[in-house]
């Protein structure tokens, strides 16, 4: 699970800063930066208060999160065709203002 770069992905699709992010969210631009590059990881709540607003389903961030390290050998398959159509086809659906 790679959630950082979830967030970061979307937060790119939004054409927001991490400074604009994290002011939304109500924690410090240090902790997102921190958060996006992997070297710690969010709680519930911080999750819940940025894809709020990214204004963004949390299922859609948790989704964006998955990695190939995350499924089973046998449906590795997937992640690398379908998988990857589906979060651009989601992604591209997604509105870009905040």
């Amino acid at each position: 699970m790679d959630l950082g770069n979830a967030i970061k992905t979307l937060r790119k699709q939004k054409k927001i800063t991490q400074k604009q992010l994290a002011e939304l969210s109500e924690i410090s631009a240090n902790a997102l930066c921190c958060i996006e590059n992997g070297q710690s990881f969010p709680s519930k709540r911080t999750i819940s208060k940025i894809c709020s607003s990214l204004k963004i389903p949390e299922s859609y961030m948790l989704l964006f999160s998955i990695t190939e390290d995350d499924v089973p050998e046998e449906k590795k398959f997937l992640i690398r065709t379908l998988f990857e159509l589906l979060k651009k086809e989601l992604i591209h659906d997604l509105p870009c203002e905040v």
